[in-house]
């Protein structure tokens, strides 16, 4: 089975893999001065806690037995505020005596450290997803990666184009662009894992692991990507810094609220107007009851995964860079209303490659429930097609056909049997959990 996932992981083993990370904190954060002064980016409080402190503990919950703080700039208050341990998690610092770069921090740091790759991440940006999955993922495939975060403006980050998806969710990464492009794209969410060979090729001295490494692995066929479909904050700018507090208490309520089942919601026709072969994020539009029918669903712990057939790719109409182009910006009008994905999934063969994984095929359906660790009775299935019922009546995984997109046609065709039939996404919260 072959799959593209802008935020779902598949195939992947369970477990923790310990690990250890270097934390790149020695930045200048030059743009957040006027409203951060005293201290340096990553140690900026939100609630009284430093921005930092968050990613510390996504590190120590997801297995890292030792972060290595690389920092620079203001190097003793890092270490004074943050200490030998975060959450029993040690902590060390590499000290440069200059400004080196992300590249020559890691790689100064690394020095006497045997490890054949670790994770390397921004002490100044943080993403709301599995981080040990990545890691999991990671070390099963023994080769450098980072991870690739849905984003509504590429301009400040660094820009990917991506190759077909694999089994595990990875892509190979065709070309890397540090900073300058602009619209909705999958982008390098700062967080790395390295190979210790590649980042000791670097010369002594300063380097830039967006500009000196990660290209040229790109380059060489050596770099791949794992997209992930979650919420994503970068502190860099005062704008988003002043929406820190914000963006984690979403995360924390997210977390506290009792999972009660899985919604696998169909793409075109379910939760955005049908577009024949739809590349151009412009054309995403919500169908009405959307937003209602997922805010409801959310607020009884539902998550929302989207399962889509995508043989656009297959037939050369669009690739993936534009397709992730399409779920970013879904992505973006959903969280607009505070709305958002556990993951997308999509199939890019065309019905004549008889895959695994398109529609009605169970591939993919299968993924998503292994992966967000659901049962198939915890799952419904939603649609607008003869497939999405299928899809859902092979797994014994219930379903629900929406009148939208091309559901009153396949209502009066009859071919399939749904156990509900609903105008839209609103009427079924309202039928399925009283909302």
């Amino acid at each position: 089975m072959q799959q593209a996932s802008p935020g779902v992981p598949c195939g992947t083993a369970t477990g923790v893999v310990p690990f250890r990370a270097f934390v790149l904190v020695g930045g200048q954060g030059t743009r957040l001065r006027a409203v951060v002064a005293d201290r340096p980016k990553p140690l900026a409080l939100v609630d009284g806690e430093p921005f930092v402190a968050r990613l510390l503990d996504q590190l120590a919950a997801a297995g890292c037995r030792e972060a290595i703080l690389c920092t620079g700039h203001l190097a003793d208050a890092v270490a004074r505020e943050l200490g030998q341990e975060h959450g029993g998690m040690p902590l060390r610092y590499s000290r440069e005596s200059e400004p080196l770069g992300t590249g020559g921090a890691v790689r100064a740091a690394w020095a006497g450290i045997d490890d054949a790759a670790a994770l390397v991440c921004n002490g100044d940006s943080f993403l709301d997803f599995d981080l040990a999955t990545f890691v999991r993922t990671m070390s099963a495939r023994a080769e450098s990666g980072l991870v690739g975060a849905a984003v509504a403006d590429a301009g400040r980050y660094g820009g990917l184009t991506l190759g077909a998806m694999q089994a595990d969710g990875c892509a190979l990464v065709h070309a890397f662009r540090e900073k300058g492009g602009s619209g909705p794209a999958t982008v390098s969410a700062g967080i790395c894992w390295l190979a210790r060979h590649d980042v000791l090729a670097l010369p002594a001295g300063p380097s830039s692991l967006e500009r000196d490494l990660l290209p040229r692995l790109a380059l060489e066929g050596r770099l791949v990507a794992l997209p992930v479909a979650a919420p994503f904050l970068d502190i860099g700018m005062p704008a988003d810094y002043a929406r820190a507090a914000g963006f984690f208490a979403g995360c924390a309520a997210r977390r506290v609220l009792p999972r009660q089942g899985l919604l696998v919601v169909d793409r075109d026709g379910t939760l955005i107007a049908e577009k024949h072969y739809l590349a151009d994020p412009a054309g995403v539009e919500l169908l009405p009851g959307v937003v209602d029918g997922l805010r409801a669903f959310a607020k009884h712990g539902y998550e929302v995964a989207v399962v889509t057939n995508q043989s656009g790719v297959g037939r050369g109409y669009f690739d993936e860079t534009k397709l992730a182009a399409v779920h970013a910006e879904l992505c973006r009008q959903l969280a607009r209303h505070g709305i958002e994905l556990r993951g997308i999934l999509h199939c890019p063969h065309t019905p004549a490659d008889a895959c695994a994984c398109r529609k009605p095929e169970p591939g993919l359906l299968q993924a998503a429930l292994r992966e967000f660790g659901y049962r198939p009775e915890q799952c419904l299935v939603v649609g607008d097609k003869d497939c999405d019922i299928e899809l859902g009546a092979r797994l014994g995984v219930r379903t629900a056909l929406v009148r939208t997109g091309y559901g009153l046609g396949t209502e009066r065709d009859g071919r399939c049997v749904p156990d509900r039939i609903v105008d839209d996404l609103r009427q079924l919260a309202r039928e399925e959990i009283g909302a």
